[in-house]
């Protein structure tokens, strides 16, 4: 179910009085700050009882009745004390002449909403400055009305919440405070909750999972609730004795049944399943039948129970009540909340008429779902500006869902969220396409790339997704490839992500060698499968290149007679480290790590003999050298689970001997490591053009199609709250 927050003030509660033959609840204080009062339906004498009550209480004679003096007009806090008491003593009496029209309109707006629960704020100021607290408080009349609402409302429960009064009533930092820590508690009381579901309860009715045989085959062992394992008797399987024996013949492991819980002891988690037959013996015949006539009563009810986890997930609040200040806090600090519970404010509508004659108030239901849009898209911005493309799906999927629930509840008109629902639905595709790209996925980057938003609003979708079908396409190409790692680089180092830094940088430096090796023996004959077999021959461009660099593999007879140079040269530069390669006679070779892609690419160099690309190669070359210690690092930090930070790689530079790196030339310093890769980036041989270079290269560069899609993410949006 959902919860009730409320405000009360002292115009909540209002007191049945006889002026001159009419009887009248009034309010036992005034309302002159409430907004677009229509006092024009009232008579004189009736607008002249809403703005001084007390006056009509003294002379109706209620002060005398409760036993003030005939001179003195109480305060508020001394009036209510006084009527509770009074309330207990001749409950019949005083409950009919008690009434509470504004608040009792907001929880039967509630109870129609299938709210039965409410947490009231109550001000008790009550202290050594202030010993008779203060006039206005509310803690004796939120007890009058808990007392009324037990009668008139016994379905809805009223929890008080009083405000301590370290919290300031006045001052709007203290009520804040209040109601952050209020909400943070009613937050942390859901998640407890929900960790408290994940363990099963006693005769719950689970799907698990058999995991294992006991070693004498006296039961399974079962895990439930994704992992927890219990414990099945043979006993408890069936009303059907089954025999050790045949256990193994009626069950496999990985089987999937369903089960009672017998014990929920979390260390002696014990299960039944006999109880579920229809027939005795009916496991043992077929296990998937009740496996699957179980699952179809259960999906029966799933709507139901969907519904009512829907209904917990709400707060309707009502602000009204107590000082302005109040209503502003809990205001601000509801819409606070509604990234995690879904919010509905409650506004009862002042008819003086109505407080009169004890009617409720009409109620409206607001969801303030445009200024909740504005933090909405104010926090994807910055989402999206610090990378984090997950972190900005999952809170626009929690506001389309938000903005579902208002249309469920008719609290908006589907066509008036038409716009932002469209608008959603392509920024979660545009996002979702650069999560692909993120995870260096372009094959479904490629998909998302495509219009597949039924919207009538056409110019959402036009201008993005070409730009996006071209971004996806090139990533074929292996100047593309090396941008999208380089850009990915400078991000992560943006963000101290020094681990995901590290392998991306282990990737750019190997794409760099398959780049240059491809570009002038793509089309060589001598590269096979690792099985060694041709590749097929219809295949060609990208799809021939994969196949290529799956492994690298080389036909040794075949590049001995084509290119016997290049294959005596890497014999040659790899066996003085590893005098064992080219030993042996093999039908084929892999190029398995980046020192044998280096050495083939060095003695490409040789063979090509072109004095520019000999320049151009010996400066890459000593650019990866640079690089090759912290590849290293990036080796130990997946083979020991090492972590890394900017400080530590600072220390390891420090702390570099090349007597302890015989094989690994002296690092850059970490602060140089993106421009290594600019320089790589920028070097003749990878052939990058000029606009790209120009573009996405450098430290003030654009982030590729990062930037592209951050840009227009951000500047729909802002389009869209302007609508």
């Amino acid at each position: 179910m959902g919860i009730l927050i409320a405000n009360i003030g002292t115009s909540d509660l209002a007191i049945k009085i006889n002026v001159n033959g009419q009887e009248l609840y009034v309010p036992i204080d005034p309302l002159p700050s409430e907004p677009n009062q229509d006092t024009d339906e009232l008579t004189p004498e009736e607008l002249a009882i809403w703005k001084n009550p007390q006056q009509y209480f003294q002379s109706s004679g209620l002060y005398t009745e409760l036993g003030f003096e005939l001179d003195k007009a109480p305060t508020t806090r001394e009036l209510t004390e006084k009527l509770l008491e009074k309330y207990q003593e001749n409950f019949t009496y005083w409950h009919s002449r008690i009434h509470a029209p504004r608040i009792l309109g907001v929880i039967k707006q509630a109870l129609a909403l299938s709210v039965n629960k409410g947490y009231i704020f109550v001000t008790n100021q009550k202290s050594e400055n202030m010993v008779k607290g203060h006039e206005k408080d509310t803690v004796f009349m939120y007890e009058i009305l808990k007392l009324w609402f037990e009668k008139q409302q016994p379905n809805f429960k009223l929890i008080d919440k009083p405000i301590p009064l370290k919290y300031r009533v006045y001052i709007p930092d203290d009520l804040f405070q209040y109601y952050y820590n209020f909400f943070s508690e009613l937050n942390l009381e859901k998640e407890k909750q929900q960790q408290q579901q994940r363990y099963p309860k006693l005769d719950e009715i689970l799907s698990g999972k058999i995991a294992a045989f006991d070693v004498q085959n006296q039961g399974l062992f079962i895990e439930v609730n994704g992992g927890l394992r219990g414990y099945i008797n043979i006993n408890n399987i069936s009303e059907l004795v089954i025999s050790p024996q045949e256990l193994r013949s009626i069950f496999k492991l990985g089987d999937v049944i369903w089960v009672k819980v017998i014990n929920s002891d979390i260390d002696k988690l014990r299960f039944s399943s006999k109880e579920l037959e229809e027939t005795p013996g009916e496991i043992t015949q077929n296990h998937q039948l009740i496996y699957n006539r179980i699952s179809q009563e259960i999906k029966a009810n799933t709507q139901l129970i969907t519904q009512s986890q829907a209904d917990e997930e709400m707060l309707l609040i009502s602000a009204k009540g107590g000082t302005p200040q109040m209503k502003i806090a809990l205001q601000l600090q509801g819409i606070s909340v509604s990234a995690v519970r879904k919010i509905l404010f409650v506004n009862p509508k002042l008819s003086h008429q109505g407080v009169f004659q004890g009617i409720p108030s009409d109620c409206e239901i607001e969801s303030s779902w445009r200024y909740m849009r504005t933090q909405k898209y104010q926090t994807i911005k910055i989402l999206v500006e610090r990378w984090d493309y997950d972190g900005a799906v999952q809170i626009l999927k929690n506001w389309q869902n938000y903005l579902n629930f208002l249309i469920q509840q008719g609290i908006v008109g589907k066509e008036d969220i038409e716009r932002s629902n469209d608008v959603i639905k392509v920024v979660l595709q545009v996002l979702d396409f650069a999560r692909a790209c993120f995870n260096l996925d372009f094959q479904t980057a490629k998909d998302l790339a495509k219009p597949k938003i039924d919207t009538t609003f056409l110019e959402l979708s036009t201008d993005i997704f070409p730009k996006l079908q071209e971004a996806a396409d090139k990533y074929g190409v292996y100047q593309h490839r090396l941008l999208s790692i380089y850009t990915q680089n400078r991000i992560y180092w943006q963000l101290d992500q020094v681990a995901s830094f590290l392998a991306h940088l282990a990737s750019f430096g190997e794409e760099v060698l398959h780049g240059l090796i491809l570009k002038w023996e793509g089309k060589a004959s001598y590269w096979v499968s690792k099985s060694g077999k041709d590749f097929p021959k219809n295949l060609s461009g990208p799809e021939y290149e994969a196949q290529i660099k799956s492994s690298f593999t080389i036909d040794i007879k075949q590049i001995q007679l084509s290119r016997p140079s290049v294959w005596n040269k890497v014999v040659s530069l790899q066996s003085s480290f590893n005098p064992k390669f080219g030993s042996k006679i093999r039908d084929r070779e892999s190029l398995t790590n980046r020192f044998i892609k280096r050495y083939f690419v060095q003695a490409l160099v040789e063979y090509r003999n072109n004095p520019q690309e000999i320049e151009e190669w010996q400066l890459i070359m000593k650019s990866l050298q640079q690089l090759d210690f912290w590849i290293e690092q990036r080796n130990q930090l997946i083979h020991t689970a090492t972590g890394y930070s900017k400080p530590l790689m600072v220390k390891l530079f420090h702390k570099y001997r090349p007597d302890e790196n015989s094989n690994i030339s002296a690092p850059c310093h970490p602060d140089e490591i993106l421009g290594v890769m600019e320089a790589i980036l920028k070097n003749k041989l990878v052939d990058l053009k000029t606009i790209y270079r120009n573009m996405f290269v450098g430290n003030e560069a654009e982030y590729y199609i990062y930037t592209l899609v951050n840009n227009w993410v951000v500047n729909t949006l802002v389009n869209d709250g302007m609508k």
